[in-house]
């Protein structure tokens, strides 16, 4: 009797214990998640530049000039980033699209931002190619819009080329 109160004791504090080291994970992701989208926003030049892309988006084709490239490349930046935590695991889909798809296919997709910066500099930008592809798989397997598809990315011409040189596409995919 006393070794099976003692089994079920333990089984107790086994199973209370997996779910505080649940519960502190979701926290730390949570917490985590939210520490991101507040760094996005604090990045040099990148509020004026998210504001500036939702005027070109809306109609206003002179929104965005040349004066605003550092706070393009800074926003690129951060997708880079997004598309390395995905990669690895850190972050998905399920938990960040509503969060950060806008922010990322209202870049991606942008017209002015691939003629200007993302085809003749895509060496530098593979993760966010990468990530465009995974996230437009993503948008479609679960049948979501994607903002701004006309202008895709995956339309300019090195799109196919580059996905494959992404972070971690080769160890992925082939």
């Amino acid at each position: 009797m006393v070794t099976i109160i003692t089994v079920v004791t333990a089984l107790i504090g086994a199973i209370a214990l997996f779910f505080q080291f649940k519960r502190d994970k979701d926290i730390n992701q949570a917490t985590f998640i939210f520490e991101y989208g507040k760094y996005f926003n604090e990045l040099p030049g990148v509020p004026e530049f998210l504001s500036k892309l939702e005027a070109y988006r809306k109609g206003d084709k002179k929104a965005l000039t040349d004066d605003s490239y550092d706070g393009m490349v800074n926003y690129l930046q951060w997708c880079e980033s997004l598309s390395i935590l995905i990669q690895k695991g850190v972050m998905d889909f399920e938990t960040v699209d509503n969060l950060y798809s806008y922010n990322f296919f209202l870049i991606a997709n942008n017209e002015y931002v691939q003629n200007k910066e993302l085809v003749p500099e895509a060496e530098y930008y593979k993760g966010v190619y990468y990530l465009h592809k995974l996230w437009t798989n993503f948008k479609r397997k679960t049948k979501q819009q994607i903002m701004m598809e006309e202008t895709s990315l995956e339309k300019v011409s090195c799109y196919d080329e580059i996905i494959k040189k992404g972070d971690l596409f080769d160890k992925k995919h082939h």
